[in-house]
């Protein structure tokens, strides 16, 4: 499991006023929480340093060695629980450090990466990617970056499940065990579909071959009515 360090600073003013403040001098307003906290404080780190903190495979995941300027706690272990974002910029406006206990378990979201290639792909079947991410019980040293799933024995009409799963030891999957992992469906034929304006041109262009196919004042022939003679010969 990766682990990087942050630095962070106390903070004293609080409020919507200060917090943007802080942000226009590149600091980011975050609060420290957690079994091993005593009680929430309120911190700053910059925003470069974020940035760098959250560049990692990991992402979220990653494990925080942090070190608060002034704190006579050398270090604290912690993860990132929250993100408030800007509605509009998406910029990271707010962040939640969650203080670890390195021998109590927590859950976490972890990816999931598929290795191999499906045998049903090479078939035309299409392999369907149903669950990104798993919740997974473990002691904060042994997060995983990714969960690797092989789908390589997948054919067409077959499916993998979370109980289909081996994880590396101290590792649990939380939730229903039969929850669609991977799976691969059969290959759908690919058909026209025409719109009713295109329609309504191909009857119209249609009706146009017909009456070109007519030679330049060519009329249809009318049968005359039949001469006295003619009556008295039949």
């Amino acid at each position: 499991m990766e682990q990087i360090e942050l630095t962070a600073q106390q903070r004293t003013g609080l409020g919507k006023g200060a917090a943007k403040k802080l942000r226009r001098e590149g600091l980011i307003p975050c609060i420290l929480y957690g079994p091993a906290s005593k009680e929430t404080t309120p911190l700053v780190v910059k925003t470069v340093d974020l940035s760098k903190a959250l560049a990692t495979e990991a992402k979220s995941n990653v494990l925080v060695t942090l070190k608060i300027e002034g704190d006579k706690k050398k270090a604290r272990t912690v993860m990132f629980r929250g993100f408030q974002r800007d509605p509009l910029k998406r910029d990271i406006i707010h962040i939640d450090l969650y203080e670890l206990m390195m021998d109590h378990k927590i859950i976490v979201d972890v990816p999931v990466h598929f290795t191999g290639k499906a045998q049903g792909v090479a078939l035309g079947g299409i392999l369907q990617h149903e669950a990104r991410t798993l919740k997974v019980e473990c002691l904060p040293n042994q997060i995983p970056d990714k969960i690797d799933v092989d789908v390589t024995p997948l054919a067409i009409g077959h499916s993998l499940h979370v109980k289909d799963i081996t994880l590396p030891q101290g590792l649990k999957v939380v939730g229903d065990p039969n929850i669609t992992v991977a799976l691969v469906t059969a290959p759908t034929a690919e058909v026209e579909v025409k719109t009713a304006e295109e329609a309504k041109a191909e009857i119209a262009k249609s009706f146009e071959v017909k009456e070109e196919e007519k030679k330049p004042g060519e009329k249809e022939e009318k049968k005359a009515a039949p001469t006295e003679k003619e009556e008295k010969k039949k």
